[in-house]
């Protein structure tokens, strides 16, 4: 292959998203969790929080973990505390059912104190306040925008027809300002569970997991109708409904979801989506692509994923229901996926160059780092081969 894209070359050697995992990416397990997680997010520094169902939220650190704070619910279902972000180094802001399932709260949470500030309660059912919704398809992780306002996405607790309903919570998506107001961003949701705010673009991208073969990635803008329940996935759109920007062609259940900052050096732009039934971490490069084809990097490696995110440092972790993992990217010429760049992978990118997309190359063919698999990259690896000569002759 002379020279190519190489995410479209991705796409031809590795076929559907949704088949084998890209080769090159490895896991690194970090320790168990107290509990069943929910959320994983990471600071400034360095510092891994999580939270579980049953409303803990920890920080761990070298394997441990230390309980910051507890809120006031149950784990039943669907409802618990069902995600986090982080506002800053020092406060989080939670999302979770409150006991009795009445209201889905939104709080921020001192992560030096553990205590909690309320910053808005969601009435489950608006026609008889204090009467109890399903504990089904309450949503899950909060966002922060960089002027301090908080989206949420709440589920239409297994009731269907109140997501189309204005008057309802339920089967929204939800932006609080810091002072506690919330205004109704778009509605029309199932059961999402991640999303992440695009400042630039004014929008959000996030996951809704359908009844069916239904699960969808959607980019919602203020005053959307995304169409559930009269529409879902690839049924015709209904008359003033948008469209799913991209339907999985089999049940994944997206859960986590994170926009990636630029800082990792290989996984540099695009998004990051966790699967529960796939087990698998997808990443998908560009979702204004004319063709979007998720492109699977890790798939059946751990149990099933529940939420990723990315440091400050570019470094993707992820947790389970009972683990937390670090996502290791190949390095730059490591064209076979083994780990290491040696001289194997000379060989490998010959390959990658001459194979017609027969040879299943990792993201490091890509040696030089400008999207295109060509001989420049042979220069770049060696390059990288003659430095490390050096080193070995130097030893």
């Amino acid at each position: 292959m002379k020279s190519s894209s190489f995410l479209l070359l991705i796409l031809l050697v590795c076929g559907s998203a949704l088949g084998a995992a890209l080769p090159g990416f490895r896991v690194q397990s970090l320790g168990v969790t107290k509990g069943f997680a929910s959320s994983i997010a990471v600071d400034s520094r360095g510092t891994i929080y999580y939270t579980t169902t049953s409303g803990d939220l920890f920080r761990f650190v070298d394997g441990v973990s230390s309980k910051v704070a507890h809120l006031p619910t149950e784990a039943i279902g669907d409802s618990g505390l069902l995600g986090m972000a982080l506002r800053d180094d020092r406060t989080a802001v939670v999302h979770y059912v409150n006991i009795g399932q009445t209201a889905d709260v939104v709080s921020d949470v001192d992560l030096e104190t553990g205590d909690e500030r309320v910053l808005h309660s969601f009435v489950g059912d608006v026609s008889f306040p204090g009467r109890a919704v399903p504990v089904e398809h309450h949503g899950g992780n909060p966002t922060v925008a960089a002027n301090g306002d908080v989206f949420v996405a709440i589920g239409d607790y297994g009731g269907g027809a109140i997501a189309a309903l204005p008057a309802w919570n339920g089967g929204k998506i939800w932006r609080i300002s810091p002072d506690g107001t919330a205004t109704q961003f778009a509605r029309g949701f199932r059961n999402p569970f991640d999303l992440a705010w695009d400042a630039a673009r004014q929008r959000i991208v996030m996951t809704d997991n359908g009844p069916v073969v239904d699960d969808e990635l959607n980019i919602v803008r203020e005053g959307d109708y995304d169409g559930w329940p009269y529409t879902v996935g690839n049924q015709p759109a209904i008359e003033g409904a948008v469209a799913p920007r991209y339907v999985f062609p089999k049940v994944v259940a997206p859960t986590g979801l994170v926009a990636l900052s630029g800082h990792n050096a290989v996984l540099s732009r695009g998004y990051l989506i966790g699967a529960f039934v796939s087990k698998a971490i997808y990443w998908i490069p560009d979702v204004d692509a004319n063709a979007i084809e998720p492109i699977a990097l890790i798939t059946a490696e751990t149990g099933s994923v529940i939420d990723v995110t990315e440091a400050a440092s570019g470094e993707i972790f992820f947790v389970t229901g009972s683990a937390i993992y670090k996502l290791i990217a190949p390095a730059r010429g490591d064209c076979d996926g083994d780990g290491l760049v040696n001289a194997n992978d000379i060989g490998a990118l010959a390959l990658e160059l001459a194979d017609a997309g027969a040879f299943s190359g990792s993201l490091g063919c890509d040696v030089n780092g400008d999207g295109v698999v060509n001989t420049d990259d042979e220069a770049a690896l060696a390059i990288i081969m003659r430095g490390r000569a050096r080193s070995v002759r130097a030893r």
